[in-house]
């Protein structure tokens, strides 16, 4: 009997443990708060308790690791508003976006390889789109990579076009809802819900402004 109820409390530690998450809660020189799996220096840690789901419907998507080289040829730029900033990285379609702070004009290039479904070139200025003039690239795993605020008349693809990595897509801008020239690049993936945007990471390590958004 007492080996039966050492053993039963083995699974539930078990069980607790693989339902549990570390999340780490961090604040950058701008008062923007960050949250992430990764421990960095000063982070505060939260452990959050799943609650198990039986039945759980399989995803319609499969998560893949892949690493974004810097969809713009020149810089070194830096990063001006990063993931869930308090600007306008806030909904569900732009929480894991970055703003990169460049000269408007510069070369923006694919950061991964799919075709383009989705184009905007005529706006000027703020227009009556937030994205302002963008294309959008459907990559072969169902994610689709939007490159936003894009200079009015650049856009050198089409739908149904086919582009690799580093193929040329069109200028930085400044048109839309933005508040300098900058490119806002996203991942998103669909859902019942519509369109959401997913962590990703550039594959060399980029520098970081003040968030010229917020006039710091």
């Amino acid at each position: 009997m007492l080996t039966r109820l050492l053993l039963c409390c083995a699974l539930v530690t078990v069980a607790s443990s693989a339902l549990a998450m570390t999340v780490y809660k961090s604040v950058d020189a701008d008062g923007n708060v960050f949250y992430s799996d990764r421990q960095t220096p000063g982070a505060q840690a939260f452990v959050i308790q799943q609650r198990p789901i039986l039945d759980r419907p399989r995803p319609t998507y499969v998560p893949q690791a892949y690493r974004y080289p810097f969809p713009w040829r020149g810089g070194p730029f830096r990063l001006s508003q990063g993931p869930n900033g308090s600007f306008s990285h806030t909904d569900a379609k732009s929480r894991f976006a970055m703003d990169i702070a460049m000269p408007e004009g510069t070369p923006i290039i694919a950061a991964r390889s799919g075709m383009v479904v989705k184009t905007a070139n005529d706006q000027v200025g703020r227009g009556s789109d937030a994205s302002g003039n963008f294309v959008r690239v459907r990559h072969d795993d169902g994610t689709e990579g939007v490159y936003l605020h894009l200079k009015q008349g650049s856009v050198s693809v089409q739908v149904g076009q086919r582009v690799a990595v580093g193929s040329p897509l069109a200028l930085s801008g400044n048109t839309g809802n933005s508040s300098g020239p900058h490119l806002h690049f996203v991942v998103q993936r669909a859902t019942e819900a519509g369109l959401v945007s997913i962590p990703y990471e550039f594959n060399q390590p980029m520098g970081a402004l003040p968030n010229f958004a917020l006039g710091n």
